[in-house]
């Protein structure tokens, strides 16, 4: 997606070949500088993967809204970014009539419908600027790219939206061709035509049939096949799979909590466009708040973000020590007694070493803000564990198959935890316990509303459960793999007292000592490797054997001592999905639309190596990051890309339950 909108910043060129025509001409003109106008949506696909800097560096010196009022800025050229819909259709004629900009560069997010194609022209031609107007182009970016190998339609609450019993099938409809004009966005950026399965019966398949023949229409009438590029054997038979399923399939795995850094911040933090927003209480007892954006490059992030927390403040501590090693090694040879002296040291008098180690003033100066962010964002989460016993949870929910209903409510009546937690860790309790008592169901349901909880999230799950006639195997998640799974109950009673003496070291930095002996007992909290339900059902689509841990059925073979259930739980179900190819009519070798045909293939083949994973509801970073786990352990290692309808953490997810429950009748 980067490069699609770093493209787009160039006016639909290569950068490299924008450069290159540029020097050829001799001349010492500087570079094309622009304005960039978005909507709102379009911002937040841009403010995702890019950075003011990042915009300068490709000649935005100016960047609005279009729904914003603005000046006119002569003699420069603008750069349109924005849905095809009317409303910006009549804003960008409108700014080409009012002779706000030198030339106009629009693009679209998505394809430009023809109705709305001629009325742009005849708006244009009837205020004499056609010729103002220097392209058009159909971006097919109408999603967001939190991660590499992570993508959101940035649709919210579709979760609600699906079950709301009020929703008429006309908006239905609607949505389902937002899910697929969206999905086409993205297979056009990977430039892949992807064999789909799906199961049956619920809004997947909904999507699957549509996306098919979407696919299929465009390969074969096109004029200008957008994936031409990929029409060849070698691309063929790399091939991935698109696996869509609904959120119905696996509740659980919404209401974990979690122990990876990423997990943990989004679940406490909620992070929207790659932004995260903390609040910081400073030595007078005085709140404010303090945001932070993760940058895609950002090397510590990449290496840390599916790491188990403790590790990573671990990590931190080593960055801040090497860092200071480096500082003061540059303040040494300055004679100064700080880095900020260091840029006011003359250059010319100081030695060759000297001026070396001021060049690198630059990139330690980086490095210091990002070991603060860091360290600032660790430093709350940890208040953060703390305040809600966070890592005891996870440990009940990493072993929920040994775990009873006197220990859930001893937790439930527990008044250091916090409600939500309560209702979530029953919630867990309740989807992987099969066979669990009606009477043991209200017995700790009318505990929770005796704590003043509501329950409304729970009623509706009972309802969900019952509509859907949902098995215990199939809602419930392996629990212990969002990316921390506790290796020992036994130190839960200490950890706390570890965690509340880390805090005053990663705030200070200055402490020579290390974090290892701290967090000595705190590393046995390390991966299970269990799979998640949606990681089950996509090994199985891959051409796999689902691990012995997945769907649910890894809670109950952990104290049975068996794992062949959840095998077979992923393959039955696997078996019912529908299989499509929308390189089927055009290949020929396929007889209609024949799902065992096209497994023989498959089989044929052997196991492929990459797959597109897409749930409609809403997914989170705990699946995500179970499935690149997966993919990373498996040999060879295999490539997988994992996108939902919107990112939502816990608490999002149980206001939509509420709500539902509420407007449910």
């Amino acid at each position: 997606m980067v490069a699609s909108l770093v493209r787009m910043l160039h006016l639909n060129a290569d950068p490299q070949s924008s450069i290159a025509d540029a020097s050829n001409q001799n001349t010492a003109e500087a570079p094309i500088w622009k304005v960039l106008i978005f909507d709102s949506f379009c911002r937040d696909i841009v403010s995702t993967v890019l950075r003011v800097n990042d915009l300068r560096d490709n000649g935005v010196t100016v960047h609005m809204l279009m729904e914003a009022q603005r000046s006119p800025i002569p003699d420069v050229p603008a750069i349109y970014f924005a849905r095809p819909i009317p409303e910006n259709i009549k804003r960008i004629t409108d700014d080409i009539a009012r002779d706000l900009y030198e030339l106009y560069y629009v693009n679209f997010s998505s394809s430009l419908p023809r109705t709305l194609l001629e009325e742009f022209a005849i708006q244009t031609t009837a205020s004499g600027t056609s010729h103002q107007v220097a392209q058009i182009y159909d971006q097919y970016l109408d999603f967001l790219c939190p991660e590499e190998n992570m993508f959101s339609l940035h649709f919210t609450n579709t979760f609600e939206t699906i079950h709301n019993p009020a929703m008429s099938d006309t908006a239905m409809s609607a949505l389902i061709d937002k899910i697929v004009s969206g999905l086409f966005s993205v297979l056009l950026t990977l430039k892949t035509v992807p064999t789909i399965c799906a199961p049956r019966g619920n809004a997947a398949e909904m999507v699957a049939t549509r996306l098919d023949a979407k696919l299929r229409e465009h390969i074969m009438n096109a004029k200008h096949n957008l994936f031409a590029e990929t029409d060849n054997v070698a691309a063929q038979s790399r091939r991935p799979v698109l696996v869509l399923l609904d959120r119905d399939l696996d509740l659980g795995s919404m209401l974990m909590h979690s122990w990876t850094y990423q997990a943990l911040i989004h679940d406490l933090y909620d992070i929207q466009l790659n932004q995260v927003s903390i609040t910081q209480t400073n030595d007078s007892g005085q709140a404010s708040k303090k945001a932070y954006d993760i940058n895609t490059n950002d090397t510590f992030w990449k290496n840390n973000a599916m790491l188990p927390f403790p590790e990573v403040a671990i990590n931190i501590d080593d960055a801040s020590n090497a860092f200071k090693r480096e500082a003061d090694e540059i303040t040494r040879m300055g004679g100064v007694q700080s880095l900020d002296e260091v840029g006011n040291l003359n250059m010319e008098s100081s030695t060759k070493q000297l001026q070396r180690a001021i060049t690198t003033l630059p990139e330690l100066t980086a490095r210091k803000a990002n070991i603060d962010m860091h360290m600032n964002i660790a430093t709350s989460l940890l208040d953060k564990i703390k305040d809600r016993q966070l890592d005891v949870l996870f440990q009940m929910e990493d072993n929920l198959a040994r775990q009873t209903k006197a220990s859930i409510l001893e937790a439930i009546n527990d008044p250091e935890k916090k409600q939500e937690d309560k209702l979530r860790l029953f919630v867990l309790y309740m989807l992987a316990k099969q066979g669990i008592r009606q009477e043991d169901i209200e017995e700790c349901e009318s505990a929770l509303k005796a704590i003043g909880c509501n329950i409304s999230p729970l009623e509706y799950i009972h309802r969900l459960r019952s509509l859907n006639q949902m098995s215990a195997s199939i809602a419930s998640p392996a629990l212990g793999s969002s990316g921390g799974g506790a290796g020992n109950a036994s130190h839960s009673g200490d950890l706390l007292g570890k965690f509340s003496s880390i805090s005053n070291r990663l705030a200070g930095l200055t402490d020579n000592s290390s974090l290892g002996s701290i967090f000595s007992n705190v590393r046995n909290l390390l991966p299970s490797h269990k799979q998640l339900p949606v990681t089950s059902i996509v090994e199985s689509a891959m051409g796999g054997r689902a691990h012995g841990g997945g769907l649910g059925a890894g809670l109950r073979s952990a104290a049975t001592g068996g794992g062949s259930s959840s095998s077979s739980a992923a393959a039955r179900m696997f078996e019912d999905f529908i299989h499509l190819d929308p390189k089927q009519a055009r290949r020929g070798n396929l007889a209609g639309s024949n799902a065992n045909a096209l497994r023989g293939s498959l089989a044929s083949d052997g196991a492929t190596q990459e797959a597109i994973v897409f749930v409609i509801g809403g997914g989170n970073y705990i699946e995500y990051q179970n499935l690149m786990e997966f993919a990373q352990r498996s040999t060879p290692r295999k490539h997988i890309v994992y996108g939902s309808t919107d990112i939502v953490n816990a608490s999002g997810f149980l206001a939509q339950l509420t709500r539902l429950n509420d407007n449910t009748p």
